[in-house]
């Protein structure tokens, strides 16, 4: 998460506020700087020992158990569909830098693009790779002929220093990029226009209304009765 965070002097209880607007942001697959270390999506694309060693040397993971860390990146490898695609994009880099190199030709420009209609008919779509909720594409001049919510390239092709690319607050793979571990199968979170059908008992409106951010995080958060079963059969699955 990236904010202008302000802080306050004096006594009083801790107030967290921040200035102007909070953004989330993810990584191209290659790092800017080669002695820099990975982060974000690059630890998708690196092998499964040394995303977790260098998980581990982080000073927020200070405490952590390897084990555990080591067991989450080989189920996200294994089950994350944004991890997927990442590898997917790696994949596509790597043949096209062999193909051009082959025919002495000038490597061209390599992106992916993540849908943001994830039910899409994929044989609609004649792209080089393709899974799901992605497509990977050799080709700089066409537009994809789907809605999309990002484009990710190996390095930012206008600015190659450039090491980040922010994630709109409104699109669905927000929230499965921000906070794997809460999806961690990648699936989608909150989008706009998301309509709740009216059940038994609901209060106000009985029509189909929309569901806002709020809502759609109470309810991921809310405690149920199953709640604390649930929290449990994940940490002992994970570990």
């Amino acid at each position: 998460m990236g904010a202008k965070v302000v802080d306050f002097s004096g006594g009083g209880p801790y107030v967290f506020k921040v200035n102007g607007q909070i953004c989330h942001r993810t990584s191209y697959i290659q790092s800017v700087n080669i002695q820099s270390v990975p982060q974000y999506a690059q630890l998708y694309v690196i092998d499964s020992t040394q995303a977790t060693e260098i998980r581990v040397n982080h000073p927020a993971n200070e405490q952590s158990n390897i084990r555990i860390l080591d067991q989450i990146d080989r189920f996200f490898r294994q089950h994350n569909r944004l991890s997927d695609t990442y590898r997917m994009l790696r994949e596509v880099e790597s043949r096209v830098i062999a193909e051009s190199n082959e025919a002495g030709e000038d490597v061209p420009v390599v992106n992916m693009v993540f849908r943001r209609d994830r039910h899409s008919n994929q044989r609609r779509y004649n792209a080089p790779t393709a899974n799901k909720i992605a497509m990977g594409s050799v080709n700089s001049d066409g537009e994809p002929p789907f809605e999309r919510d990002i484009r990710v390239y190996p390095l930012n092709p206008e600015n190659p220093q450039q090491p980040f690319i922010n994630i709109n607050i409104l699109i669905p793979n927000l929230d499965p990029m921000a906070y794997p571990i809460l999806f961690p199968y990648g699936e989608p979170g909150w989008q706009p226009n998301w309509c709740c059908e009216s059940y038994q008992g609901a209060e106000g409106n009985q029509s189909r209304v929309n569901v806002t951010m709020l809502q759609y995080k109470s309810a991921l958060t809310a405690v149920r009765d199953d709640f604390c079963h649930k929290v449990v059969t994940a940490a002992f699955f994970l570990s």
